[in-house]
C-alpha cells in the first residue's frame, strides 16, 4: 500500500474510489426499493482518478461519494479522497447495475 515511504500508493487510492463508488451507487438505487429489499449489485464500467497531491500515510482518509446521474442501469458517481480537510484525489466512476436475476457461476 506504499510506493514512496510516507504516502499511499495511487493504485490503492483508485481501488478505494472504485469500491466507495459501488457502495454509493447501490445505496442510491436501494433508496427506490421497498423496505427490506436487497441492495442491487453494480460493476465498474469506467474509472477515472485525478491525483491532486500526495496522500499521506497515517492520517484518516475520508471518502465521499455523490451520485451525479442515475439513469436506467447506469450510475455516474463522483468521489473525493480527503485528508485533514484537503482533497488529495477525486474520481469519477461509471457503474452499471447487474440484472436482478444475475448470479455468478458456481
Amino acid at each position: 500500500h506504499i510506493a514512496i515511504p510516507g504516502f499511499v500508493y495511487g493504485g490503492l487510492i483508485a481501488s478505494l474510489v472504485d469500491c466507495h463508488a459501488m457502495g454509493t451507487a447501490a445505496a442510491a438505487a436501494l433508496a427506490d426499493q421497498p423496505p427490506g429489499a436487497e441492495a442491487p449489485r453494480f460493476v465498474t464500467a469506467s474509472l477515472k482518478v485525478d491525483y491532486l497531491r500526495p496522500t499521506p500515510l497515517g492520517p484518516l482518509l475520508e471518502l465521499r461519494g455523490r451520485v451525479v446521474d442515475l439513469t436506467g442501469r447506469k450510475a455516474v458517481v463522483a468521489v473525493t479522497v480527503t485528508v485533514d480537510g484537503v482533497i488529495t484525489a477525486r474520481g469519477e466512476v461509471v457503474a452499471v447495475r447487474m440484472p436482478d436475476d444475475w448470479q455468478p457461476a458456481a
